[in-house]
């Protein structure tokens, strides 16, 4: 039987993928200055928080859009399109959309949020060098791992949502010297799709390259460990089961960045205009 696996998101070359990350970055780098700048001014700082935010954002949707393989116009028309599908697979092509706009929202909010914080707490002990490390930290070491695991969710995703309801899904790793002992241990694992646990749709970890196959040349029925301990809470959940592609336990997420009146009117702002409402 052919063999049909979600193996690897076809993506540009590494080198492709780091200019188009230190692009976005220096993007970031010039609203960041004005909020260095405009710490003392909170309204002026809140417009500059703005902007990073919807800067981070549109980061991590255009790696959705590519592992995804549509095109921004594509996308934007899924969104506007609520209830008139020509095919399923329009439909769940929008409801990931929605998805990954809902997390990913969220997500580039309260990174900015933690390096906002970051910035006030260095404030008077700092030159714009130390301030702009902040940034860096956040908007580029962070930032490329994290675009990473939005292409390959998304990626990994749009494979999911070509399988028949009744496929066969087997766990895979990459069968190399990189792979990971907890990750090796889920190979070979295999459910029906209706039956398969988020939890074990790749990524399950950081940088983690395992994925899935439908050839259905095998089955293994019983699990005798817990593989729940083998996937790192941040990803719990699966973009393409319509969760969260980080979910609430990444420590961005706190209690004082959902409290934040300032912060949740701009997320409910970028999502409003993202998700094509009025």
């Amino acid at each position: 039987m052919e063999k049909v696996a979600a193996e690897k998101t076809e993506v540009e070359p590494e080198g492709k993928q780091k200019e188009q990350a230190k692009k976005e970055y220096m993007l970031i780098l010039t609203a960041f200055r004005h909020l260095v700048n405009s710490l003392e001014n909170s309204a002026e700082a809140w417009q500059a928080m703005e902007e990073i935010i919807t800067l981070r954002t549109a980061s991590l949707y255009s790696r959705i859009l590519e592992g995804l393989k549509i095109d921004f116009d594509t996308a934007l028309g899924l969104l506007r399109n609520h209830n008139d599908f020509t095919t399923l697979q329009e439909k769940e092509q929008r409801d990931i959309l929605v998805a990954a706009i809902e997390n990913l929202v969220d997500f580039a909010a309260a990174e900015q949020y933690a390096m906002m914080n970051d910035t006030r707490e260095t404030a008077g002990d700092a030159d714009s060098e130390d301030y702009e490390k902040i940034c860096e930290k956040y908007n580029l070491t962070y930032a490329e791992t994290e675009n990473e695991q939005a292409l390959y969710a998304a990626g990994i995703a749009g494979w999911w949502i070509s399988q028949s309801s009744d496929e066969l899904i087997t766990y895979m790793t990459q069968g190399d010297e990189r792979v990971r002992e907890s990750h090796q241990a889920l190979e070979g694992l295999t459910f029906p799709k209706n039956a398969f646990p988020s939890s074990l749709i790749p990524p399950i970890d950081w940088r983690c390259r395992c994925y899935l196959d439908s050839n259905g040349d095998y089955v293994q029925a019983a699990i005798e460990t817990d593989h729940i301990r083998e996937v790192n809470p941040v990803f719990s959940e699966s973009l393409a089961k319509k969760g969260r592609i980080f979910s609430e336990s990444h420590t961005y997420f706190t209690s004082a960045f959902r409290e934040n009146r300032k912060i949740q009117t701009i997320i409910q702002k970028l999502k409003n205009r993202l998700l094509c409402k009025r």
